[in-house]
């Protein structure tokens, strides 16, 4: 491990979960020691959610999970009228996760369910009505669809999965749409798509979540990753996936550090600090460092989120 990381401000982690208040707080006398001082908390227990605001004003901007269930059927009524209060209850943005595996935990999902259906365009207006913010998950690693989505039928390929998404974020500009996971895109030959939408886009922006999809795949060509960080570098977001119900400190170390070599030094063929599983069986996986310079590295951790988000 580095002793002295390039970059010492503050962090704003923006892609982090919480649960209840006692692992939130495990996770925050964690994460203190990673310089993190505040997040965005995709809230999975009110009960965890009230105490945290009480607890830790100044700490988390919240994002409010919509009913997966009633999305999936087309049911937008519950869903608008939970937006309408989403800000009164003290969230900042929404969340909604169609990762392709939702569909193994969602029953009856009619035939060829699509998130760019006209069904669902009235969620998405309201959203702009609202003025709120949405995290939207769509798609995963190339990894999963060669691993566990061969069911094409069921899960669909990740080119329509994106295309999906695409065909949402043209009809609502006014909507600022947060995607995780770099756009579910940072795989090399996926970065000049991503631009694409980015160029032609102005209301989205990427976080950085997960640690070892970022590491796996940006290190396979560290000049495009480099160029692409630089170029966009006012609409990416740190951000790690982290979980407050999930380890402990070598859980929460590793995503931390194995981004630290990512983005602040040039590194070559480092392992990742935790073992990734697309990966175990064929070699592991090795970070490249791409030696962000100091501007950027202030825009990644703290001041793109804050510009955003502001401080909670």
């Amino acid at each position: 491990m580095i002793e002295e990381w390039k970059y010492k401000g503050p962090i704003f982690d923006a892609h982090t979960h919480i649960g209840e208040i006692d692992t939130t707080e495990k996770m925050l006398k964690i994460e203190d020691e990673f310089g993190v001082t505040v997040q965005l908390g995709i809230v999975h227990s009110k009960e965890g959610f009230e105490a945290a605001r009480e607890r830790y004003p100044e700490r988390f901007v919240f994002a409010k999970y919509l009913s997966l269930r009633d999305i999936a059927h087309y049911n937008v009524e519950p869903v608008i009228e939970d937006i309408a209060c989403t800000k009164e209850e003290g969230y900042s943005l929404a969340k909604t996760w169609f990762g392709p595996r939702w569909r193994d935990f969602i029953e009856d999902v009619p035939a060829g369910f699509r998130i760019d259906s006209p069904k669902l365009e009235p969620v998405f207006q309201a959203l702009e009505d609202h003025d709120l913010p949405i995290i939207i998950h769509v798609a995963d690693p190339d990894t999963y669809f060669k691993l566990h989505y061969q069911d094409t039928a069921k899960y669909g390929t990740k080119e329509e999965n994106l295309n999906q998404l695409e065909n949402v974020l043209e009809r609502h500009p006014n909507v600022v749409f947060q995607i995780p996971h770099f756009g579910a895109q940072p795989e090399i030959h996926r970065l000049p798509n991503l631009a694409g939408w980015l160029d032609r886009f102005p209301n989205i922006i990427i976080d950085t979540a997960s640690s070892r999809w970022m590491a796996r795949e940006l290190s396979k060509d560290v000049k495009k990753a480099r160029d692409f960080l630089l170029k966009y570098s006012n609409r990416i977001l740190f951000g790690t996936d982290l979980s407050a119900n999930r380890g402990g400190t070598e859980y929460f170390s590793g995503r931390y550090i194995a981004q630290r070599y990512l983005w602040e030094t040039h590194v070559r063929d480092e392992p990742l600090p935790f073992e990734d599983a697309d990966t175990k069986d064929t070699g592991g996986t090795f970070i490249n460092g791409l030696d962000l310079p100091l501007s950027v590295l202030k825009k990644l951790y703290w001041k793109n989120a804050i510009r955003i988000y502001g401080r909670p």
